[in-house]
C-alpha cells in the first residue's frame, strides 16, 4: 500500500483538528484511520465505486458519528493500493479533484 503525499497531509490534518478539542478524540480518529487501512491492504477491492470513476474506489471508516472516506485504487499489475485521499465524510469535496493525478483516473 502506498498513501499519496495528500494522503500523509490528510492524516495529520484530520488529526490537527480533532486534537484542538480532545486529544483522545484525536488519538481514537487516527487508530480508527490506521484500521481502515489495515483493513483496505488486507481486501484491496474493499469500498465501493466511485461515481463516474469504476476504477477508484471510496471505502468508509466508521468514527463517531460519521466517520472518513478512503478514497483509493488497485493496480493489479503491480498488486499495489494507492490511496489517494483521506477525509472526513462531512466534508465538501468534488470528485473531479480527488487523486486525479495520483489515481491517474
Amino acid at each position: 500500500m502506498k498513501l499519496s503525499d495528500a494522503a500523509r497531509i490528510d492524516i495529520q490534518r484530520l488529526y490537527d483538528f480533532l486534537a484542538q478539542f480532545d486529544l483522545t478524540a484525536a488519538d481514537s480518529s487516527n487508530d480508527a484511520i490506521v484500521a481502515g487501512l489495515d483493513y483496505l491492504e488486507t481486501y484491496p477491492l474493499s469500498g465501493s465505486p466511485v461515481e463516474d470513476r469504476p476504477h477508484v474506489r471510496k471505502s468508509v471508516v466508521a468514527f463517531g458519528a460519521s466517520g472518513y472516506l478512503i478514497f483509493h485504487k488497485r493496480y493489479e499489475r503491480t498488486d499495489t493500493v494507492l490511496v489517494a485521499r483521506i477525509i472526513h465524510q462531512k466534508e465538501w469535496y468534488e470528485i473531479g479533484a480527488i487523486g486525479t493525478q495520483e489515481l491517474g483516473a
